[in-house]
């Protein structure tokens, strides 16, 4: 019988449970193809369905459907999800990933025959796939050592190892997109988990397993509680992935060398002994300098998190950053000839939560999911984005530091907020959530308010605070993205950022 590779199999369950036609371009936003692509990924899937004798039938105009009656097409959906008769095939880009995972979480020498056998791909591929893996690799500090007689194996420092772990697990890599992901309730999820038709993805769902990111999720949030502050739903998320990783090579016998200069830095402030009582939950019988190493480990990382709003003690980290603070702001009201901006409470606290951790994972060297950038916010707010890269200047002239682009993005929606604050009246009452942070959630309050000035907004929630209680005598949530509303009756819009035309009659439809 025809293989199926995992996008058309994919691509086929997603037809088995359309009761329309579905147009060609939706199928490729579904498989985040080309339409050529789909349609060439339709071919073999034609002559897998004409084995059950299902008609898979393309008309221009109309759209892709399936010629079979309700039975036939419970049957395949059954035959698919139990993989009976069915043959996973690995992208590259796939194999790629999972060669990559199996060569950060060996202990010992891997051969070529082992991914040959693993993977039921010939030499040629193996060694092609790793002209791709082993230059990403490089990027962490880590080399590739090939032996003969003895193998594939890393070398590298411990923190590198970790480092792109996590960059693995999170998912940049140039490979294709990740598959790991990290969610709420959940934890970490391989998304191959269950297709145990290849012996790498049984091996890799196993490695996967090892890594306790519920658990982990717990130790955020007590770190949380003992700083006085929150994180960003995102950065909570890969915090707990750092953590579980952290916990599981520690675990495993792989410990940190630490150096003695972030070490006695970190141990004069508060952040020591908030690591202290995490490590203590991670490892309750660790000791000695394997102890001290790794809770330097987990307070640099606490100190790199993004905050979702500003911590108690924040400015007390490193009187060089409270200076520089205020030049930010100060350049910001200059920029504007607003001087009420030098005393703009949000602006201020948006940029120590966006400032100080970014500085923090540049001195320590922590790798740090990249945030995407948004093309419409940088073309509609061209000023914005001039001052905030003129701020991003001054924080290398003074700090040394160079902040990638994406934090350049956050600069400038901080500062586009609050030129819209100052810009319009003083607002009046919803409640808005929005998971990525102050600065996201400051430039649509600020909209808001400059649209509907009688809106009398409540407060900004994450994710995580949504429920009956905070939403009590809240007529309605406005929201950056899909939720389930907590209370029956409640209704949820849902809306970018940047609050576009179709956001704002959506919303005044609503207020009528």
């Amino acid at each position: 019988m025809v293989a199926l590779t995992l996008q058309q199999r994919n691509l086929l369950n997603f037809l088995l449970q359309a009761d329309t036609p579905v147009a060609m371009a939706d199928l490729a936003e579904q498989a985040h193809l080309s339409p050529r692509q789909v349609a060439y990924r339709l071919k073999p899937i034609k002559v897998w369905l004409a084995k059950h004798d299902i008609v898979l039938q393309t008309k221009p105009g109309v759209g892709v459907s399936l010629d079979c009656s309700p039975n036939q097409r419970q049957q395949v959906l059954r035959e698919l999800n139990t993989q009976t008769d069915f043959q996973l095939i690995l992208s590259a880009g796939q194999r790629q990933w999972l060669i990559a995972l199996q060569l950060l979480s060996a202990t010992e020498p891997l051969i070529l025959n082992w991914f040959q056998h693993k993977t039921s791909v010939s030499r040629t591929t193996i060694l092609k796939d790793l002209e791709t893996v082993e230059p990403w690799l490089g990027l962490f500090d880590l080399s590739l050592i090939r032996r003969p007689n003895y193998g594939l194996i890393l070398e590298g420092r411990e923190w590198a190892w970790r480092q792109a772990l996590a960059a693995l697990l999170w998912g940049d890599v140039p490979f294709e997109a990740s598959l790991t992901a990290m969610r709420y309730g959940t934890g970490l999820t391989f998304s191959l988990a269950g297709n145990a038709s290849l012996p790498i993805v049984n091996q890799s769902s196993k490695v996967v397993r090892n890594w306790d990111t519920q658990t982990a999720i717990d130790w955020v949030a007590f770190a949380e509680d003992q700083l006085g502050g929150r994180f960003t739903d995102d950065a909570l998320l890969y915090l707990a992935l750092a953590l579980a990783i952290q916990a599981q090579r520690v675990k495993g016998g792989c410990r940190l060398h630490g150096s003695a200069e972030p070490r006695t830095w970190l141990q004069a402030r508060k952040i020591w002994g908030v690591a202290a009582e995490v490590a203590h939950l991670m490892w309750p019988n660790l000791a000695g300098e394997t102890l001290i190493d790794e809770t330097t480990a987990i307070a640099m990382h606490l100190l790199a998190g993004v905050r979702d709003n500003l911590w108690p003690g924040d400015l007390e980290i490193d009187p060089a950053l409270t200076d520089l603070i205020d030049v930010l702001v100060a350049e910001v009201a200059a920029a504007f000839s607003m001087p009420a901006l030098k005393h703009d409470t949000p602006l201020r606290d948006g940029l120590v939560a966006h400032i100080i951790p970014a500085y923090m994972r540049q001195r320590f060297g922590l790798w740090y999911p990249p945030i995407g950038s948004d093309k419409v916010l940088a073309d509609s707010y061209a000023r914005e984005y001039h001052i905030a890269r003129e701020l991003s200047n001054l924080v290398t002239e003074r700090t040394g530091v160079i902040l990638p682009a994406s934090e350049v993005d956050v600069l400038a929606l901080l500062i586009r907020a609050a030129f819209l604050r100052e810009s319009t009246s003083r607002p009046k009452r919803v409640l808005i959530v929005c998971p990525s942070g102050m600065a996201t959630a400051q430039l649509l309050v600020a909209r808001l308010k400059a649209r509907f000035p009688s809106l009398d907004i409540v407060g900004v929630l994450s994710l995580r605070e949504l429920s009956a209680e905070r939403v009590a005598g809240v007529s309605l949530l406005i929201s950056t993205v899909p939720v389930q509303p907590p209370r029956p009756g409640l209704r949820v819009i849902q809306v970018h950022p940047l609050l576009l035309p179709e956001d704002v009659r959506q919303l005044t439809q609503a207020l009528i």
